[in-house]
Formats: C-alpha cells, sequence, structure tokens
C-alpha cells in the first residue's frame, strides 16, 4: 500500500504537470486534486476490454517504440528493462522506491530484492547513465492501459511453485477478468540454460482426451501482451532467483514445496516453446506477433531456432500459417492410425494424410533453415504404446522425411502424466525403449523427454490453472 500510495501520488502529479503545460490545466484545490485521484483510480480499476484495443510497448519492435516515445535511445532503454523483467516507468521514475522494483516476487517468495544499483548492472553499460526524464514517462505511461505499469496493464503474478528438480511454475491473473494462464520454467543443469513452457490460451478447445487443459475447454485466447508478460515474468524470476533466491524460505506454501529450506537458482531462458496451455492454431495472429519480439534481436533477442510451436493441427492450413512466425515446428500427432488418433483428439477433422500433406506443403515453403520438425506423441499404457503403433509412426515419419528436402525431423516420445482419469496411465518404461527402438531401427531420429515438475502438475498435459487457497 505504501509504494502504491507512493507512486499513485506521483502518476497524478506527472500528469497534472503535462496538462499544466498544454492545456493550462488548473487542480489548486484539494477537491480538484481528489477529483482527479478519483478518475486516476477508476481507470485502474478498467476491465481487460481496453487492453485489446491495441498493443502495448511490450509487443512493439523498437521502430513503433520509438514513434512511441519519440527517440531511439528511449525506446532502447525501455527495452533494455522489459527483456529482464523491470517495467521501466518505475525503473526511471523518482518516486519509485528504488528497493522495491522487485516487489512483486519478494510478496511470494523470500528473496532478497535486488535495488536500482543492482538492476543497473543488466543494462548494457553504453545505456547505464542514460535515464527516461518526466516527459518520456508520460509518453510511456500513456502507451499502458494501466497508469501503474504494464504489470497492472496486463496480468499479475500471483503464485510460484517450484518442484525438487527446480522446474518452476508461475500462475499468472488476467488483468480485468477472472482468468488464470499457466507457464513453466524449466532448467536444465547440463546446458546451463532454462527452456520456458509459455500458454497461448486459458484452456483449449481441442479436448485431448489425456490432457488437463483440454478439460478445460477454450475459455479465451491470449493477446500478444498476454503471451509476452509470461517471459517477462519468467525472467524476472530467474533473475531474483539468482540474486539470492536459493538463501530464503517461501510464503505459506513452502512448507510442502521447500528445496533445500529456499529456492533454486534457475539458468538463464534461452528456450521458448508454446506447449502450455492452449491451441497455438486456433490463435495464430497472436502467436505470431508475440515471436516477432521473442525473435527481434533489439527485444527480447532469442535465437528462432530456440523457439517451438507446438500445434495438434487442428486443419492443414494451420500448419502454413504458423510457419509464417520464425520458430520451429512441432505436431501432436499423438498416432498416426486415424480411428486412434480421433479417439485421442476427438475435435480431429482431417485425416492424417490430409494433415500430413498440409504440414510437407508448410515446410516445403520455407527456408531450409527452418525446415525443422518435431513430432509428438503422448504414450499410454495399452492405447498406443504397441508395436503395431511404433510401425504406423514410423512410416508416417519416414514419409514426410522423404519428401521434404534438407528436413530435420525427430519424434519426441512423452510418457503420460497423471490428470486423475484412471482409465489413462503413463506406458511402462519397458514399452517406451521399445516403441524407440522400432523408430530409432528405421532411421528415425527419436527422444524420450525427462518428465519434469509432475510433482507440482507443471509437467506436459497437466496445466489446468490450479492455484492453492492459502496463497490466493
Amino acid at each position: 500500500m505504501k509504494v502504491l500510495s507512493m507512486f499513485m501520488s506521483s502518476i497524478f502529479i506527472l500528469i497534472s504537470s503535462h496538462v499544466m503545460i498544454t492545456e493550462a490545466f488548473s487542480c489548486q484545490t484539494l477537491k480538484g486534486f481528489h477529483t482527479k485521484l478519483h478518475s486516476i483510480k477508476q481507470q485502474v480499476e478498467t476491465n481487460n476490454d481496453k487492453s485489446l484495443s491495441k498493443p502495448s510497448p511490450i509487443s512493439m519492435n523498437l521502430d513503433e517504440l520509438t514513434q512511441t516515445m519519440n527517440g531511439k535511445g528511449k525506446a532502447q532503454l525501455c527495452w533494455d528493462c522489459f527483456k529482464i523483467g523491470i517495467d521501466p516507468l518505475h525503473f526511471f521514475h523518482p518516486n519509485y522506491p528504488p528497493d522495491e522494483l522487485d516487489q512483486t516476487i519478494h510478496n511470494l517468495v523470500s528473496t532478497t530484492c535486488m535495488t536500482q544499483s543492482d538492476i543497473l548492472q543488466y543494462i548494457p553499460v553504453k545505456r547505464q547513465s542514460q535515464t527516461l526524464g518526466m516527459k518520456s514517462l508520460l509518453q510511456l505511461q500513456n502507451s499502458y492501459t494501466n497508469p501503474l505499469g504494464i504489470e497492472s496493464s496486463i496480468a499479475q503474478l500471483v503464485q510460484i511453485t517450484q518442484s525438487t528438480d527446480g522446474t518452476t511454475k508461475l500462475l499468472l491473473k488476467l488483468v480485468g477478468i477472472e482468468n488464470y494462464i499457466e507457464s513453466v520454467i524449466i532448467p536444465n543443469e547440463k546446458w546451463g540454460k532454462s527452456t520456458l513452457c509459455v500458454s497461448s490460451q486459458v484452456g483449449c478447445a481441442q479436448g485431448c482426451v489425456f490432457c488437463a487443459t483440454g478439460k478445460m475447454g477454450r475459455l479465451a485466447s491470449l493477446t500478444s501482451d498476454e503471451i509476452l508478460i509470461q517471459l517477462y515474468y519468467a525472467n524476472k524470476v530467474v533473475r531474483c532467483f539468482n540474486n539470492g533466491g536459493g538463501v530464503g524460505s517461501s510464503s505459506d506454501d513452502m512448507d510442502d514445496n521447500d528445496v533445500d529450506g529456499g529456492w533454486s537458482e534457475l539458468p538463464t531462458i534461452d528456450n521458448i516453446v508454446f506447449m502450455g496451455m492452449g491451441e497455438a492454431g486456433d490463435n495464430i495472429d497472436s502467436v505470431q506477433q508475440a515471436v516477432k519480439c521473442m525473435t527481434d534481436r533489439s527485444c527480447f533477442g532469442l535465437a528462432p531456432s530456440k523457439i517451438t510451436i507446438s500445434t495438434v493441427g487442428p486443419s492443414p492450413d494451420v500448419f502454413e500459417k504458423l510457419t509464417q512466425a520464425d520458430a520451429v515446428l512441432a505436431w501432436s500427432v499423438h498416432a498416426a492410425n486415424d480411428e486412434l488418433r480421433k479417439k485421442l483428439v476427438p475435435t480431429t477433422k482431417y485425416s492424417m494424410e490430409e494433415l500430413k500433406d498440409g504440414v510437407i506443403k508448410a515446410l516445403c515453403k520455407r527456408s531450409k533453415r527452418l525446415r525443422n520438425l518435431m513430432l509428438e506423441i503422448t504414450l499410454m499404457d495399452g492405447i498406443n504404446d504397441g508395436l503395431k503403433e511404433a510401425e504406423e509412426l514410423a512410416d508416417f515419419a519416414l514419409d514426410i522425411q522423404n519428401r521434404v528436402e534438407g528436413i530435420k525431423l525427430m519424434v519426441n516420445l512423452i510418457p503420460f502424466n497423471d490428470i486423475g482419469y484412471e482409465q489413462y496411465r503413463r506406458a511402462s518404461d519397458e514399452n517406451i525403449a521399445s516403441f524407440q527402438k522400432v523408430l530409432v531401427g528405421k532411421g528415425v531420429k527419436t527422444y524420450i523427454r525427462t518428465t519434469r515438475g509432475d510433482e507440482e502438475n507443471s509437467a506436459c498435459g497437466q496445466l489446468a490453472t490450479k492455484k492453492r487457497r492459502n496463497v490466493l
């Protein structure tokens, strides 16, 4: 409340100062002050509808933000902050408490708050002496739908949980509506990097019978802002956890989530997979815009080869639309047999041959640099883990390999993760190994995905915005 009160007052001063200059604004009485302050508070409580009308700066490339801020240097400063999970409106505002810039994280877990001088070390050296003046801050504030900042405009981080293997799930509440989304940070100690699994929708309309998200149905499609804010928060969490995050204890929910008395440090995120909640093919425009910002060297700056968009393949033309994004394509096939796939993905409207032709057509139009395809299959005991299904998938994959010049194809075998349905059980390790052996024997590169985060419902197929009552 202290931060909110101070910042609300400074926001009022910033706005009134600007209006006084341009429109001879008069707000000299106490009554006038409170009237204006009440107006700002009403704006804070505005629902999410307004945010859909225009993208926030986090969805703008450098040129677009340069126009908004009336200067390239100012736009670069903003992106220097966004990419490390800091709101430049707070960071450069003279009245914002410098030791509370990461208060969002500190309110959820007892990490050591980074000071403004600590955070400044993450800004490129050549711009560490630069700042944003009050006029620039007003321009930035006006580009938000909420005058309190980017987080209050898009989504708020309300819960962090961490498995013993370091897999960290973030629960975000979308601003203005009672919808939550989840994203998951998956650390890889071997490579010293982390993968972020992002959501593209609230729920999913595809209805895969073995997926918790599919049980929700589709509640909403995310804007590019709501996709990118997941990366913003994930980078904030990684930075804070690596600044003494492993030495503190968490809030109330840490009793059953304690990792050696604290929180595990997380390697830097360099890989993004659209494998969280939702079907990317049902939200193509937002996904494409988000990928542009993720891969833009002036924005989040991730390599296109490090972004993977997963789709169940609702239609043949979806593949071509998704391959327009500068990212690797993953196809959740789950079965090459039409009858079996229809049982697993009830919304399937096209045969596997029709869908295969669609993906081949899309890949052939791409540069050879991005002719990569991952075929994914969730293996369930006695359902799709037999040698017959392995042979069918091998032939299916080989046909794609033979028809797409220069393709890099791999099959990803995903052990089923429990979602509370007794009729579905994880395939045995022996069956998974035999399945892999058939594919490899036929010349198909095949990997078995290591299950991560299942104890916190953070694993593949388990995301369904579960939240703990003692936290929310």
